[in-house]
């Protein structure tokens, strides 16, 4: 009775709709509608007009938000696939591109004079003092025995400097205790590269005509590591050093990114 008092109006308009609703009912089995009828049926159109307005846009918002979370789920799921289908991608043109230096390795392999042994590179050096290491995943029991020189179809890599059970450690043709009986191909002069760290030197030229820019170098075979014939590098620069010659050597093989190597064994008629 408190709230009733209180709040006049209120209860008026809610008496005034439910009186609104009921007219309807009351005249629908007359046929003909008198005035009055009119006019309530005329008020009542407007607020179920509103009602139905208010019900028609929620369920549109309601639509649009189902298509829009449908369609972020869609999204979602095609940038999934799309991310599979990159990956996918870049694995199968990494494992073309192995195949290839595969293909090629296994080529020089078994066109070549040499007994050789396939090997993958799994670390570069495991010394804080030295970094012109490479480690292989072949050893001892692969029949890697240290000293035997290792190449790739492009040239010299270097040699078996330790050799343990499972793995080997490669010196590289470039570490400054490497040391390799040379000749230069177009004059067959004879020198000894050795290691620059980036790139070589070749020393003990008697004559500057015997060496140029651009005379690719080639092992000797007269140092009892490397295999006579095999490619060492290009010459980048000539000069003269105490009445002899020496000439900065551009390595063949691009050392930082060997990834497949042989191991020659020895010589296949031996």
């Amino acid at each position: 009775m408190g709230f009733i008092k209180k709040h006049p109006i209120i209860i008026s308009i809610i008496l005034l709709f439910f009186a609104i609703q009921l007219f309807p009912f009351i005249y629908e089995s007359e046929r003909d509608v008198d005035p009055v009828s009119k006019i309530v049926m005329r008020i009542n159109y407007y607020p179920f007009l509103a009602i139905n307005s208010i019900k028609s846009g929620f369920n549109n918002t309601w639509k649009d938000y189902k298509s829009l979370k449908s369609l972020k789920e869609q999204n979602e799921k095609l940038r999934n696939e799309n991310s599979i289908l990159k990956r996918n991608d870049f694995e199968f043109r990494e494992l073309k591109l192995q195949n290839e230096r595969f293909r090629e390795l296994l080529n020089f392999a078994e066109e070549g004079p040499y007994n050789t042994i396939s090997a993958n590179v799994i670390a570069g050096s495991p010394s804080l003092l030295r970094t012109e290491f490479l480690v292989i995943d072949k050893g001892k029991s692969d029949g890697i025995k240290e000293g035997m020189p290792v190449t790739t179809q492009n040239g010299i890599v270097g040699r078996v400097y330790i050799a343990s059970k499972n793995s080997s450690q490669i010196m590289l043709i470039t570490d400054p205790i490497s040391a390799v009986d040379a000749i230069v191909q177009r004059t067959r002069a004879r020198g000894i590269i050795k290691g620059n760290i980036n790139d070589c030197l070749m020393e003990y030229l008697e004559n500057s005509f015997e060496i140029e820019n651009g005379d690719t170098i080639i092992s000797s075979g007269k140092d009892g590591y490397y295999p006579k014939g095999i490619k060492i590098g290009t010459v980048k620069k000539v000069m003269s050093s105490g009445g002899l010659f020496k000439a900065v050597v551009i390595p063949e093989v691009s050392i930082n990114s060997i990834e497949e190597v042989v191991v020659i064994t020895r010589l296949k008629n031996k």
